[in-house]
């Protein structure tokens, strides 16, 4: 290992408690570069962090300034916050001019020293400036890439055209990165084949591990109960939700509930399916440590997503680390992402059409109370004793050594 290695971790990191209070942050996406951070830290305390602030643009947000400022993440965890003007377009040209100007000086105050920068995703607003500063410098750079450029949202003819700039530019900056931490294979495989890359699925902190019996509501269930299934995350057609409400509707059986977490472009849509069956249960956004204990409560989780969208094939599928985490039995279409040793542990549908996920709920719910809570306790041990975050950031810091020594040779 390198010891007097200097490294800067670059990305959109902001307190955890501030993600529900502005338009713009993923929960899933501060907690996993948070978890990297802290476990990075405790294998080599020497990492400066700056960070983009991820807010909706002017007028969805009404701040328009956004100052250079230290923010303290955490406890020990301090980052500097790139200041950028939130308008439509001069947001992303400020964003990379100001982040080149932050990472500028970064590589002076440390031009003696080796050098790495970490990135979280290569967005243009984040690759550009790090890529020119790691010409000017020398510096190795690596990315971890957990969200492939992939248009999820209907846009305007505006909206579209950024968005075009932002997919190309991205697929092109990650082709220059050094190396890349990637989710998925095939991620790699697509979007940059020729780069050396490892591949580190997801993580938890180990501080955030439950203290409840796994086995959820099937501790307490008596016959008569209802029975709470719970969903959780954006409300995005890729998330499998339009189908997961037409199979839950065909269930005919009222002592279950559908409870649907969460905010996105079907948030209307819910809200009309929830007035037409009152077994469907909306609760709009919660906090994250709400969301943790409604999960350990709840009897099923689901995860619904289509096998073959884009983003299913590109990325692992965040939440399920969380879900089986919570010691609740977990549901889930056969995703690309999850491999075999996280498929043996939960309940497994092949595709997320109606009827497969209406037949997969059925058997679920027909088996064995103890079959249920072994195979909750399985999927939480497994995530304990594999995927806590310090486990996985050791992973990527011993990458970014090999990424260093490749460049010494």
């Amino acid at each position: 290992m390198i010891d007097t290695l200097k490294i800067l971790f670059f990305g959109s990191v902001i307190k955890p408690e501030d993600c529900t209070k502005y338009l713009g942050p993923s929960v899933a996406g501060n907690k996993m570069q948070l978890g990297i951070i802290k476990g990075l830290k405790k294998i080599h305390p020497n990492i400066s962090v700056v960070t983009e602030i991820p807010i909706a643009a002017y007028p969805r947000e009404r701040r328009v300034i956004i100052k250079a400022n230290n923010i303290e993440i955490e406890e020990d965890i301090k980052a500097s916050a790139v200041p950028f003007i939130n308008i439509f377009f001069l947001k992303q040209i400020s964003m990379i001019i100001c982040a080149f100007f932050v990472l500028l000086k970064w590589s002076i105050r440390n031009k003696k020293e080796k050098k790495i920068i970490i990135t979280f995703n290569p967005f243009p607003y984040i690759s550009v400036p790090t890529i020119l500063v790691s010409k000017f410098f020398n510096i190795k750079k690596v990315c971890i890439f957990a969200d492939p450029p992939i248009e999820v949202v209907k846009r305007k003819l505006l909206g579209k055209m950024a968005k075009y700039i932002e997919i190309k530019s991205t697929e092109k900056n990650v082709k220059k990165y050094d190396g890349i931490v990637v989710l998925s294979k095939k991620a790699a495989e697509k979007y940059a084949p020729d780069i050396k890359y490892v591949l580190v699925d997801g993580g938890f902190d180990i501080d955030d591990k439950p203290k409840n019996k796994p086995g959820g509501q099937w501790l307490k269930y008596s016959e008569g109960d209802i029975i709470d299934i719970v969903f959780s995350g954006g409300l995005y057609e890729y998330n499998g939700l339009i189908n997961l409400v037409d199979a839950f509707k065909s269930i005919k059986n009222d002592y279950l509930r559908l409870n649907i977490y969460g905010e996105g472009p079907l948030k209307e849509y819910i809200k009309k399916v929830s007035q037409e069956d009152c077994r469907i249960v909306y609760h709009g956004n919660v906090s994250n440590d709400k969301m943790l204990i409604i999960q350990q409560n709840a009897g099923i989780l689901i995860n619904p997503r289509p096998i073959d969208d884009a983003i299913s094939l590109y990325t692992f599928p965040s939440k399920m680390i969380e879900y089986m985490l919570s010691g609740t039995p977990v549901v889930t279409t056969k995703l690309n992402g999850l491999t075999s040793d996280y498929l043996d542990k939960v309940f497994v549908i092949e595709n997320n059409s109606t009827e497969e996920l209406r037949q997969g709920i059925e058997h679920v719910l027909s088996l064995e109370r103890e079959q249920l809570i072994h195979k909750a306790r399985e999927a939480r041990e497994f995530i304990i004793n594999n995927k806590t975050w310090e486990l996985q950031s050791k992973k990527i810091y011993e990458f970014v050594n090999e990424i260093i020594k490749i460049g010494d040779l």
